[in-house]
């Protein structure tokens, strides 16, 4: 699937999964440690020649998780087994598993939607032998509110919540009251309260709203409306004066209760056009991984595949429903420290881009090494984590 079809499937959801995209790249870049890697030709091309018996050996033999990966899925599992721990909850915590992968730490990562993440705490799984896992979770022992509007939340009520998002519900609405999220101003009521406002402060009779903006409805934030008790959905107004579109005028008010709390002249163009194009950029050390590479992408995105499938419990027919993305970056190639890997990006929506959620449906991100075809890294978002 090319990225402008990719962009298409997704609308949607507003670009969220091209941001989780942009922020996965992110992550794999900080995990780089820079260093370059060099050895004589005769012992690379020896070194290639064992690695490409090796590869086609591993490849031949079935999958081959890394010791993070193996940690992570025993990790999920106990998780799963004491507090509940779904697969689609990954997508609102940061996996950090310790260099010996005995301890794995899920933190609530920080552009979850609404400010979910100061609700959800940390879950810590030590494993011992035989990967027997004793867990806790930050939150034990304290007392959980029944509804979504609790300051904690544990996995029933993240279950509730994701429940509602599935079904097209916004984090705003699922985590505030519905007197601060409620909208009782109609777009056209807004705009006379808004001409009212700035007639009164700036001495103008003939304001005229612009075309383009009319009363726009948008998210204050949790935060700000959590803080001060007003709306968190307001309306914002624009007009110019007379027909020449000249200087602009500001006016926002809140949704429910039609307050103003902003009305300004606008100097300058204080916005910026929102720009839905990705910056795509080639992994560091690409070029470095493709040469050391002695499997090719096709090979490691069925490895993806089947890794996927077999680490999150997916049907034949849903891996046999996922694409793979083949042109998220400029290469698929990328140095994990001294490690080349291939890096899979694998998109499941069963029912189409206008279909509610299903279970499985997501984003999944899988490191291969590009040597040996071992799985080094599996990320799985659903995707319900943001808004949009």
């Amino acid at each position: 699937m090319k990225r402008e079809d990719w962009q298409k499937v997704y609308q949607p959801r507003e670009g969220a999964l091209e941001a989780r995209v942009r922020q996965t790249l992110r992550t794999l870049d900080t995990r780089t440690d820079g260093r370059t890697w060099t050895m004589k030709k005769t012992m690379a091309l020896a070194l290639a020649a064992v690695l490409l018996l090796g590869a086609a050996a591993a490849l031949a033999a079935g999958l081959i998780f890394s010791d993070q990966v193996d940690a992570k899925t025993a990790a999920r599992q106990a998780l799963a087994g004491q507090y509940g721990f779904t697969p689609a909850m990954e997508a609102f915590f940061d996996c950090e598993v310790n260099e010996d992968s005995r301890t794995v730490v899920f933190t609530p990562a920080a552009d979850t939607g609404a400010g979910v993440e100061e609700k959800l705490g940390v879950y810590t799984v030590t494993l011992g032998k035989g990967n027997q896992a004793t867990v806790s979770w930050s939150h034990d022992g304290e007392t959980i509110g029944e509804g979504t509007q609790s300051p904690v939340w544990d996995t029933k009520l993240l279950a509730a919540a994701i429940e509602r998002k599935a079904a097209g519900e916004e984090w705003i609405d699922i985590v505030l009251d519905a007197e601060q999220t409620a909208v009782n101003v109609t777009p056209e009521e807004a705009i006379a309260i808004a001409r009212r406002a700035a007639t009164e402060k700036f001495g103008m009779d003939d304001l005229k709203v612009l075309e383009d903006w009319g009363a726009h409805l948008y998210y204050r934030g949790v935060e700000k409306a959590e803080k001060d008790g007003k709306g968190a959905k307001c309306y914002q107004v624009r007009f110019t004066q007379g027909d020449e579109r000249g200087t602009e005028y500001s006016v926002s008010l809140y949704a429910n209760t039609g307050e103003v709390f902003e009305c300004m002249r606008m100097e300058e163009e204080q916005d910026e056009a929102y720009d839905a194009d990705v910056s795509w950029h080639a992994a560091p050390g690409s070029e470095q991984a493709k040469a050391l590479a002695t499997i090719t992408p096709e090979q490691a995105a069925q490895l993806a595949k089947d890794a996927a499938a077999e680490v999150y419990g997916l049907s034949p027919a849903q891996k046999d429903s996922m694409e793979w993305v083949d042109d998220v970056a400029p290469s698929p190639y990328a140095m994990a420290g001294d490690t080349p890997v291939i890096q899979i990006w694998l998109w499941l929506w069963q029912g189409g881009p206008s279909a509610p959620f299903a279970e499985g449906d997501g984003v999944y991100q899988v490191e291969v090494n590009a040597q040996t075809g071992t799985i080094e890294s599996i990320l799985y978002d659903s995707t319900l984590s943001s808004n949009g």
